[in-house]
């Protein structure tokens, strides 16, 4: 009797998938209809039918994004596929929706074409409709999704060159980010897109970052390096992040522009990232900074030349423990032997702890108004990655697996590294975040309270180790399992 039962159970849905569909069918064919009604408040519940019809078929999970997947995450649950021919249906309809005269609708449109389960021609077709659309609210909508599956970019570049020349932050945001994933292709539209940036407004230091995520070409380089001699010190600061592959251009504006060095630096999240890019490689720029007597002890410590040493040294005599912290670690990354080394493996995590995991335990960072700030605070993470034989990996890999702030979403991004695999000496230039008194009163200016972020190291043929990272961390020695090992 109890295998008959299962037998009968288990061949339910097979007998029920047909009429499922049918009322999935029939469901679409009520929306699409709504979505063209007369009545505009009917259009838009069409609309938000048809986003959650597309919503069956996608991945529902939170944290859904290829970049926030863990990578063991359990299959995808959907309730039935969509075909081709209904997803079809639905942009057609949403790429009328997105031309419709009530500015509601238009809105519900956009809002549903972020729920697209694949990048159909129809689907391309309707995001470009809407970059097109002149409508600020469509606009900041559909900007998200169409960075993931952008249209050709010559069929929508005048209206995102339009808008990155315009007063509204959404409107020159979304620009912004669309300029900023097209990357390499919008090279081209250069010159039209610094014409934009260099109009002299309150938002040209913030438009100018669209250049640095696109690249220059010589031409374009050649006329912001023109430019930038008139730029205030924030604007040629990212200027000279713009012109790091250019670095005879980067030797002129200094002449002109002593203070290029010291601005650059107010940028050095962007400078980081070029030289862990350029770091197995003979590079102009990097070796002009290294002349420079201008650095930073942090740049120095990216630089890693065991010449700084003693300069870092000097500053650390009248710095406060906060910042000796830094110092000591910025002398690390540049060769000096570290004094204390934290061992870590998959049986030993990290027990460190600065005082200001706690929050309120070090009154010396506090203000008595107890006015504070949430933010960051940057770190040199040093150490070493070795395997259980004592060898170095040929390279590593850190991904970050928790958000800055400290706001309960999952992560995967990858951080940028300065990697020796002769030594396994490793330079990691991030954040963590810190919470500050706001108000003088505190005798040392360091945060009072920081957090901790999650990375996972990763090397060809170890096991990756999950690590927890904190503010004032010593060197660490992480010693990897090799694959295959329980």
């Amino acid at each position: 009797m109890k295998l008959l039962i299962v037998m009968i159970a288990s061949s339910l849905p097979l007998a029920l998938a047909p009429n499922c569909h049918a009322q999935s069918d029939d469901e679409l064919q009520q929306a699409l209809t709504r979505s063209i009604s007369q009545n505009a408040s009917d259009r838009i519940s069409g609309f938000n039918e048809l986003r959650q019809f597309w919503k069956q078929g996608t991945d529902s999970r939170p944290d859904a994004s290829p970049n926030t997947l863990k990578r063991d995450a359990p299959p995808l649950n959907r309730q039935h596929d969509i075909p081709d021919e209904h997803v079809d249906q639905i942009a057609l309809a949403i790429q009328r929706g997105l031309q419709d005269e009530e500015p509601s609708v238009r809105e519900a449109a956009a809002i549903a074409i972020g729920s697209a389960p694949r990048p159909r021609p129809e689907v391309i077709a309707a995001l470009r409709i809407g970059l097109n659309s002149g409508d600020t609210t469509v606009l900041w909508h559909i900007s998200s999704h169409a960075a993931k599956t952008p249209p050709r970019i010559e069929s929508v570049i005048d209206s995102l060159i339009r808008n990155l020349g315009s007063d509204e932050y959404t409107n020159f945001l979304a620009a912004s980010d669309l300029l900023k994933a097209y990357g390499k292709t919008a090279r081209p539209y250069g010159p039209r897109i610094l014409e934009i940036v260099l109009i002299p407004k309150k938002t040209r230091s913030l438009k100018l970052y669209v250049l640095c995520d696109i690249g220059l070409t010589d031409p374009t380089a050649n006329k912001l390096a023109e430019a930038a001699t008139d730029f205030n010190e924030r604007e040629l600061g990212i200027a000279a992040v713009c012109l790091l592959d250019h670095p005879q251009l980067l030797k002129q504006l200094e002449k002109q522009r002593p203070e290029t060095v010291s601005a650059l630096q107010e940028q050095l999240p962007r400078l980081y990232q070029h030289l862990c890019k350029h770091q197995y490689a003979a590079n102009e720029t990097r070796f002009w900074l290294e002349e420079s007597g201008d650095l930073l002890p942090v740049t120095m410590g990216l630089l890693r030349k065991p010449k700084f040493i003693e300069k870092i040294a000097a500053e650390a005599t009248s710095a406060g423990p906060h910042r000796k912290s830094l110092l000591a670690a910025c002398k690390r990354a540049c060769g000096e032997p570290p004094l204390t080394q934290i061992q870590v493996d998959a049986d030993h995590p990290v027990k460190f702890r600065p005082q200001s995991a706690w929050p309120n335990t070090d009154p010396d960072r506090q203000s008595k108004n107890r006015f504070h700030a949430d933010g960051v605070t940057f770190l040199l993470f040093t150490g070493e990655v070795r395997d259980k034989a004592g060898e170095h990996p040929a390279s590593i890999q850190f991904f970050r697996l928790n958000d800055k702030m400290l706001l309960g979403r999952k992560a995967n991004e990858r951080l940028d590294v300065l990697y020796d695999s002769s030594t396994g000496r490793f330079v990691c230039y991030t954040s963590v975040f810190a919470a500050y008194s706001m108000k003088p009163g505190q005798t040392e200016p360091g945060p009072y309270q920081t957090g901790s972020i999650q990375v996972r190291v990763d090397a060809e043929g170890c096991r990756s180790l999950t690590m927890q990272l904190f503010d004032e961390m010593p060197d660490v020695v992480i010693t990897l399992d090799p694959l295959g090992q329980n």
